[in-house]
């Protein structure tokens, strides 16, 4: 019977323990700042040239995340090809690379575009580019 008693005493100090730490674990991620959404979003649709290199997109996606996410104003960036599925019959993919990139503020897209890294970025790849199907969307979250 002191047995029974004792394991079940444990057992429910286990559980008494265990629910602090749990309760404990939840607090500390409750305190965690919450980081906003970066309301200001850029996108860019790159088509490439005919004659560039085959390596050009996979090089142009690879800059996008080694280069541009690096610019101290970027929040956010989204970069890569066309989803091979998309929503039917109105997904486009007559494109070669897409890229979002998420800011604060019209500041932090003006930091971004005199960047330098952005400005070698450019310098690099607008030879491969097609410049009459370059499509540049500038937007604004309407969230409150």
């Amino acid at each position: 019977m002191k047995r029974k008693l004792l394991v079940a005493a444990l057992a429910v100090a286990g559980c008494l323990l265990a629910g602090a730490v749990v309760h404990s674990a939840a607090e500390k991620k409750d305190e965690a700042p919450k980081k906003a959404k970066a309301p200001y979003v850029h996108t860019v649709l790159f088509t490439m040239k005919k004659d560039a290199p085959k390596e050009a997109v996979s090089e142009l996606v690879a800059d996008c995340h080694e280069m541009l996410a690096k610019v101290p104003s970027v929040r956010e960036l989204r970069a890569g090809r066309p989803a091979e599925k998309g929503t039917p019959s109105l997904a486009k993919k007559d494109f070669s690379v897409a890229l979002t990139v998420c800011f604060d503020d019209y500041d932090g897209l003006m930091a971004y575009d005199k960047h330098e890294l952005h400005q070698k970025f450019v310098k690099k790849h607008l030879p491969n580019i097609q410049i009459d199907k370059l499509l540049v969307y500038d937007s604004e979250d309407q969230a409150k």
